[in-house]
């Protein structure tokens, strides 16, 4: 990899411009493209212009708006959604001009980051929630709030509506998501005779879960009963433990770390436990994948997994699996927050357009195609409550669907501020020792999670 002075990768030198950018740029503003063309570029197309574009402070309606929509595509079902809508929108509003642009999703962050860095900003830009702090802080988040329709709002599932509300405005607009649930071996758990929750409130209680799991280990000989796909630096998929007993990452005003609670420790020795009685997986936080792995390999009873998995375990184990929901605590249960939102950048000279494709695409009729088209789980209740008719794995999507509306609206908030990147970081990193050796207490976890996450607040 090259570097530069002091020994700096180029790809770390953009994220630390691109940070420092991102707050003092805003003041720059930023025009619509005003490329004529509308038809997509490949995916390897979208080298960054590097020019530099500056907007007149008079927007471009009509024919003279050209919105520039920036995008990855992960899959052919990805794919299949975007093509469907990006056609649709080009019929129904002839008035503006889309430019999609298309970039792969193993490289969209660092080209994003260098465009950033340039003061290259696309119109309209697709975006992980759990990154999105950066840009709320850097106040360069197009307020939607009178651009989006107040019917597509108020249908959100309450925890993505809070994701994109910053400082009492609507920044952006949830697209869709995805989620985890429990995928159980239908062998085993019929031989133990265990009972599968009917819906989202019937979920296993942790005694209950705990118990569980001691049953099948012991019933079918294994090593360990089960793990989670929180591995490889995603240990924000154990947070809904914490959350689902009334803990947080984050204090109401997001101002004070709450790691060392009582009620984040009741749910980190919950994994101790685990751990001591060799219940879940030997693996730290920070390894790479293997939870599916194991799964299909019948190495292991259950796992907590994601939606996107459905087809993976079918081609590993045909028939032999199941999706039940996740489990609760004095009656409140919860999940990850997966999938994408959509913003504009606050400089676009042409806000009314953006507002209008941001609108479009969360149509309640339009989140319903594309979820179907893309096989994505919606955040609109009202397209949950209607259902939705997927090309397969029906019934494993109905019960993510359920699971869907149980996800933390704290969590959501939580998750999208500004340092949730460095605080998972170090949240994985502190669980590494408790759950590859047990060489740290929960309490030892915690504590040193509270200090770390502190230091990370004053930089």
């Amino acid at each position: 990899m090259k570097t530069l002075i002091g020994g700096i990768s180029v790809k770390k030198f953009i994220r630390i411009l691109t940070a420092l950018l991102i707050i003092l740029l805003v003041a720059l503003p930023v025009s619509c493209s005003g490329d004529s063309t509308s038809s997509k570029p490949a995916a390897n197309s979208a080298a960054p212009s590097g020019k530099e574009r500056k907007g007149n402070g008079k927007e471009k309606k009509g024919k003279d708006a050209t919105v520039e929509f920036t995008y990855w595509e992960s899959s052919p079902s990805d794919k299949a959604g975007f093509d469907l809508m990006i056609g649709k929108f080009a019929e129904d509003h002839p008035e503006i001009r889309l430019k999609p642009q298309i970039y792969p999703d193993n490289t969209y962050l660092d080209q994003l980051d260098t465009r950033i860095a340039a003061n290259d900003w696309p119109d309209v830009i697709r975006y992980t929630y759990q990154r999105l702090g950066k840009f709320k802080e850097g106040d360069v988040m197009l307020d939607l709030t009178d651009k989006v329709s107040r019917e597509n709002v108020d249908a959100l599932v309450p925890a993505y509506r809070s994701a994109l509300t910053y400082n009492g405005k609507l920044v952006g607009m949830p697209h869709h998501t995805d989620t985890i649930g429990v995928f159980y071996n239908k062998r085993m758990f019929k031989e133990s005779g265990i009972r599968i929750p009917k819906d989202a409130m019937d979920g296993w209680t942790w005694k209950e879960l705990t118990e569980i799991a001691e049953k099948l280990k012991k019933d079918h000989k294994l090593d360990y009963a089960f793990t989670g796909i929180w591995e490889n630096r995603s240990g924000y998929r154990y947070l809904p433990f914490l959350y689902m007993n009334g803990g947080s990452v984050l204090s109401d005003d997001q101002e004070t770390v709450t790691m060392d609670s009582p009620k984040n420790l009741e749910a980190v020795k919950l994994f101790e436990k685990w751990r001591k009685e060799d219940l879940v997986v030997k693996g730290g936080f920070t390894q790479e994948q293997q939870a599916n792995m194991l799964f299909v390999a019948e190495k292991i009873a259950f796992v907590f997994s994601g939606s996107w998995h459905c087809s993976y375990m079918e081609e590993n184990m045909a028939g032999n699996w199941g999706v039940t929901y996740m489990p609760q605590k004095n009656g409140k249960t919860g999940s990850d927050m997966g999938g994408n939102a959509l913003f504009a950048y606050k400089g676009t000279e042409c806000p009314e357009a953006c507002g209008n494709f941001i609108d479009y695409m969360t149509s309640k009729d339009n989140v319903r195609e594309f979820c179907e088209a893309g096989n994505f789980i919606p955040v609109r209740q009202d397209v949950i409550d209607d259902g939705l008719k997927y090309s397969e794995f029906q019934e494993e999507m109905d019960t993510f669907l359920d699971i869907v509306g149980t996800i933390d609206p704290k969590m959501a908030e939580d998750e999208t501020s500004s340092h949730f990147q460095q605080l998972n970081t170090i949240w994985s990193e502190e669980m590494d020792p408790l759950a590859v050796d047990g060489s740290a207490s929960a309490e030892q976890v915690l504590q040193n999670c509270q200090a770390r996450m502190e230091k990370e607040f004053t930089k």
